[in-house]
């Protein structure tokens, strides 16, 4: 068993008010928007499947390590503290991403050098760089859950590495991005199709829908140069809004 006195702790601020201001931080961002923020939500979480099963024997170590205290250096914000080492001697980079991200700390994972990788995924996350575009040659996995606040997160991957959804194209081509259903996803998630920024610049030229909404298949233009935002329509059988994806984009640059 680990003593919390021997391993490194991690503190960091979870903002608790409302964004005051356009101009927050994606670190902000995440704080804000992090599931566990204070003890009862971290109570809640565990009486469920979560990203904090990964943890295995260790978990009630690492529950017990984690405080949750005020502080009077920021208005209506409190501190986060837990056993840093834990999560580094018994998890991959993936899975401390996940469990950071609980507490909106996944800006942090850089800190965790020590992590286990085990494939792209685990050594991107741990290089500090950006997601990398997705590849046209090859389907885009797009995956949407719900998180305990019933926000949804989109997660583009393409053969067990992420990607950040967007693509650049060199040519004529079609894209195809494929919904992968897991036990967070909406209920019954199906595409609708995909509304754009601007559907007169022709980018983008052609958008299909397979039959079972599982599907979804654009083909640009490459002679129209330029980048194309857009938005993916979603239904499913949580209610009967609809829910749009906060990206992605394609840009048709031919090489010269």
């Amino acid at each position: 068993m680990m003593k919390l006195s021997t391993s490194r702790l991690f503190v960091a601020m979870l903002l608790v008010s409302p964004l005051m201001s356009q101009a927050a931080t994606q670190k902000e961002i995440d704080l804000v928007m992090a599931p566990l923020q204070n003890r009862v939500d971290l109570q809640v979480m565990l009486s469920d499947d979560s990203p904090l099963d990964a943890l295995g024997d260790e978990l009630t170590d690492f529950v017990n390590s984690v405080v949750y205290r005020a502080d009077c250096n920021h208005q209506q914000g409190t501190v986060v503290s837990f056993d840093q080492q834990i999560l580094q001697d018994n998890l991959t980079a993936s899975e401390i991403y996940r469990i950071l991200s609980l507490f909106g700390l996944q800006s942090t994972i850089s800190q965790y050098q020590g992590a286990e990788i085990v494939n792209d995924t685990d050594r991107l996350l741990l290089t500090g760089s950006t997601l990398p575009r997705c590849d046209v040659a090859t389907p885009i996995a797009l995956t949407v859950t719900l998180d305990e606040n019933k926000q949804a997160d989109f997660i583009y991957e393409q053969q067990g590495t992420l990607c950040d959804g967007n693509v650049e194209l060199t040519e004529n081509s079609t894209i195809t991005y494929q919904l992968v259903s897991t036990k967070d996803s909406p209920a019954d998630l199906r595409l609708l199709g995909a509304g754009f920024a601007n559907p007169f610049d022709g980018h983008i030229e052609y958008v299909s829908v397979s039959d079972d909404g599982q599907t979804i298949t654009l083909r640009n233009n490459i002679e129209n140069l330029g980048v194309s935002k857009f938005q993916f329509i979603f239904a499913s059988a949580e209610n009967d809004l609809l829910l749009l994806s906060p990206d992605p984009q394609v840009k048709n640059e031919p090489t010269k």
